[in-house]
């Protein structure tokens, strides 16, 4: 009487085994060919001259659209794109390092940008960070990956988590100018050496980097 029990145990128990293992084949990344590593490799670099591109014009346009905001009177908006500018620049030398140890020249690079009112500047950063967040950064990391490039991996990572902060801080201020409460914004930043993580208080260590607070670059 047991017997047909038994045999519906190890029936289910290999149906559930070849689940997994058909389940494990499509998690296992595809093997790239040494033509399509070689390529993913030199799209990196090429990558990396992008995001470093990128990264010097959010730097110059931020300090600049700093400049615009005390201005019109935004100290502490103001104060949040120095803030800003200071991670881009962090962002910036790292993809700088990355090219270097590529051993690729990095591209002189002449930041353009427009500089407009505070309310027009804020809404054009969030669309330029969500884009950052959504679509190139997120690209950039899939070709590394595949490059096997860790350097570049983790410079990109830190870029796009700072991003992803980046615009929620510009949707906040942005909200606070349309609501009129911008009494509400903190006066005080903080930027991780390391990896440009922005923060509005210190914690002991940075969430990305791991880097202790005494290392953070202080704006207020």
């Amino acid at each position: 009487m047991k017997k047909p029990h038994i045999e519906s145990i190890l029936i289910f128990a290999i149906i559930f085994l070849v689940t997994v293992a058909c389940n494990n084949d499509k998690e296992k990344p595809k093997l790239l060919t040494h033509k399509e590593h070689i390529d993913a490799e030199t799209k990196t670099i090429e990558n990396m001259q992008s995001a470093h591109k990128g990264e010097i014009t959010a730097t110059a346009k931020y300090e600049a659209f700093s400049k615009k905001a005390e201005e019109e009177g935004f100290h502490n908006i103001a104060l949040l794109y120095n803030a800003v500018s200071a991670a881009e620049n962090i962002h910036a030398m790292n993809h700088k390092a990355v090219i270097e140890d590529a051993r690729s020249i990095v591209r002189i690079i002449k930041p353009e940008y427009k500089v407009k009112t505070t309310k027009e500047n804020l809404s054009d950063d969030i669309s330029g960070e969500a884009y950052e967040e959504k679509t190139m950064y997120p690209g950039f990391l899939k070709i590394a990956e595949n490059a096997g490039n860790k350097i570049t991996f983790l410079s990109l990572t830190y870029a796009i988590k700072t991003e992803v902060k980046h615009k929620l801080f510009f949707e906040q201020v942005l909200g606070d100018i349309n609501s009129n409460t911008l009494n509400s914004l903190p006066s005080t930043y903080y930027v991780c050496s390391v990896c440009g993580n922005t923060y509005t208080t210190a914690p002991k260590h940075c969430g990305f980097s791991v880097t202790d607070r005494n290392k953070f670059i202080k704006f207020n």
